[in-house]
């Protein structure tokens, strides 16, 4: 990953706290200094039934200590089984983790069978040498409390002090934005999110091309379309800015279609614009203005505002500069251009000043990247650019590397997979563009059908549509890994019961609908049941029952979102250091069929219409007064009555905690809550 080397390990996170725990078991077993940290990888198994963790350490140690992997990994298996089993009893809401402030393994010098005994309930040998770890129920609690109490639910340290530009968007003046554009836009933003909530400095750019033959070829048409419709410039000026926009971008198409019969005239205007020629700067300035403009409200629909614009039109006269003091140098002169001879360093050679002396795409981005560099001094700038660039960035990455040797490993390119609309072709050059307003608005028409008119005043309903449809949108790009192609599917980007954006809003819309009942007027800062804040308290509160009798309780759907929900704050982290959002919406999909399963078996609050039996009572009365049956019975039910209202609380507690993540998750993509759908 082009982060992994910015990432600070958080010493207090629970993988750490396993993996350093595995460290110590092994070297119980084969003495110090054989085995290193960085050898001891953990995690999840994908069948919940084979534990919380996963590691594979026994096999990947097993021949450099000349040890069959099995045999290692029963050993090591046994050494953790050890202190769990002798330490049993360690209260694991009350004892503090010795390994807390240590920050490598080196400061620990024996287990802490106390700190084994607190995390783990058993290891197991699986296969030819995995072992599988089970956490403590109890632990997972203190771990939910702990999530709770956080602001976002996120560690925020792992990135801290590092600067990251992130350069995404770069739609070309005088053309629409279609849906490539899009994607960079969507994933651009998520990444910023993400990256900024792992502890980063996060400066977002978007780099534009307003200039050049695209420009010089929209000008022509579009002085053409006036003419054909006997339209003047400041009767076109009363358009709207999406009309404006249609009206250039069809501009585009007819200067690019007859390109070939009026190639002089069209490349005239090109250079007259790199001369800003009063002939046709004006037009020139009313119709970027256009564009500009048209692209703002999108930015402000996608929630995205923007650190700096950069055009290439600032940077022309300066990326020639810089070329032509390293020529010689850096770049060859080759039948009158000037290019970069790629072939010396295994790429190909491209043209970075063109014989008529104009700096082309790749002369440009030379001034790009220090100007980028003298605003935002940034130890990465991640270009968020489509794969049919990858050689692009590859030949100008290494001429920038060249020219100024402390960019080496500064700039990166992801290259983003295509886009496609099932049933749909996409091209500019031809006119056959799926706009992002015509994309957008057909999503809408499709949602419509969800909302019960009845329901909701005329504004609620016109803020669900738009967050909906916006959130349909950006999950449906942002849950495909962002070096893969996306197939845009319509139907499937509304599913309510789907992989869909849409699906997390009305699973959050209903564990709020859920606490509203419960009476919870601010349960987006809700912390604990019975006023229990404190992370080492059980979250249940007031200790009706023992931690150990309760987590006997769970059913296997609260069960199943307890060994969930701690694992937010490591796939963020993961999201962040490989720059995939995919990860989070993964995450959230999982975790909201989870909630939406425990929700449809189980009453949240009345769960005493499900567990009160009437067997019970019989046993009660049958029990002679002598016995103290009818107090018996009086403490037994005011009992049963007590561990209803905690089990009603847990639920709560459960439900708040998905809401909150599901809330923190989609932020992260970008996507805006609803709270009734």
């Amino acid at each position: 990953s082009p982060l992994s080397a910015f990432f600070h390990e958080d010493t207090d996170s629970l993988s750490y706290r396993l993996r350093l725990i595995i460290l110590l078991a092994l070297e119980e077993i084969v003495g110090k200094g054989k085995v290193k940290f960085e050898d001891v990888k953990i995690e999840h198994p994908a069948n919940e039934n084979y534990g919380d963790y996963s590691t594979n350490v026994a096999m990947v140690m097993a021949g450099r200590l000349k040890m069959k992997p099995v045999e290692l990994a029963k050993k090591l298996a046994e050494e953790l089984n050890k202190y769990i089993i002798q330490h049993q009893s360690t209260s694991s809401v009350t004892d503090s983790l010795s390994l807390q402030g240590k920050k490598k393994s080196s400061d620990i010098t024996k287990i802490d069978p106390k700190t084994v005994a607190k995390i783990l309930e058993k290891a197991e040998v699986a296969g030819s040498g995995f072992i599988n770890l089970t956490i403590r129920k109890d632990y997972l609690i203190t771990l939910l409390t702990e999530l709770l109490n956080k602001e976002n639910g996120v560690i925020s340290s792992y990135l801290e002090s590092k600067k990251i530009m992130v350069e995404f968007a770069h739609p070309n003046t005088h053309k629409e934005l279609h849906i490539g554009h899009m994607r960079t836009l969507i994933t651009g933003e998520a990444l910023s999110r993400i990256l900024s909530t792992t502890g980063a400095e996060v400066f977002r750019a978007n780099y534009q091309g307003d200039i050049g033959p695209h420009v010089a070829k929209a000008i022509w048409g579009t002085k053409k379309l006036l003419a054909e419709k006997k339209m003047a410039w400041d009767k076109a000026e009363e358009l709207s800015l999406t009309e404006k926009a249609h009206f250039l971008s069809q501009g585009y198409v007819e200067g690019n279609k007859y390109y070939g019969e009026e190639k002089s005239e069209i490349d005239g205007i090109n250079l007259k614009l790199y001369q800003k020629d009063p002939s046709i700067w004006p037009v020139y300035e009313r119709t970027r203005e256009w564009s500009l403009d048209y692209y703002n409200e999108f930015y402000k629909r996608f929630y995205t505002k923007f650190d700096k614009l950069y055009f290439e039109s600032e940077v022309a006269d300066c990326g020639k500069e810089i070329i032509l003091k390293n020529v010689g140098k850096v770049f060859e002169e080759s039948d009158g251009a000037i290019v970069f001879p790629g072939k010396k360093y295994g790429l190909h050679t491209r043209v970075f000043v063109t014989k008529d002396g104009n700096p082309t795409y790749e002369g440009k981005d030379m001034c790009l990247a220090p100007r980028q560099f003298a605003d935002f001094p940034f130890d990465k700038c991640i270009h968020v650019v489509a794969n049919e660039q990858a050689d692009y960035f590859k030949v100008i990455i290494k001429a920038i590397e060249l020219i100024d040797p402390k960019f080496t490993g500064r700039e990166y390119h992801l290259s983003m997979g295509m886009v496609n609309l099932v049933g749909r072709k996409i091209s500019s050059r031809t006119g056959e563009v799926v706009t992002i307003d015509k994309l957008l608005d057909d999503v809408k028409d499709l949602l419509k059908d969800l909302i019960k008119e009845g329901s909701f005043v005329k504004q609620e309903i016109a803020d669900i549509l738009e967050k909906t449809t916006i959130g349909a949108v950006k999950y449906s790009v942002l849950k495909t890994s962002p070096e893969m192609n996306v197939a845009f599917d319509l139907e499937k980007s509304v599913s309510l019961e789907g992989d869909s954006g849409p699906y997390l809003m009305y699973t959050y819309a209903r564990c709020r609908s859920v606490l509203r009942k419960a009476g919870d007027k601010d349960t987006s800062a809700r912390e604990h049941p019975r006023g229990v804040p404190q992370a080492q308290h059980h979250p249940w509160g007031g200790g009706i029952v023992e931690v150990e009798e309760s987590v006997k309780r769970f059913n296997p759907e609260e069960l199943s979102l307890l060994r969930t929900l701690y694992r937010f704050p490591e796939v963020v982290t993961e999201a962040a250091r490989t720059l995939s959002p995919n990860l989070i919406c993964s995450f959230l999909f999982d975790l909201a069929q989870k909630y939406n399963l425990f929700y449809s078996k189980h009453s949240i609050l009345n769960p005493g219409n499900r567990r009160e039996t009437s067997d019970n009572k019989k046993q009660v009365n049958a029990k002679d007064t002598s016995d103290g049956g009818p107090e018996r019975a009086k403490r037994v039910e005011r009992d049963s009555s007590e561990v209803e209202e905690t089990v009603k609380q847990f639920r709560l507690t459960l439900t708040s905690t998905t809401a909150k993540i599901i809330k923190q998750g989609l932020h992260l993509l970008g996507i805006e809550t609803v709270e009734k759908m």
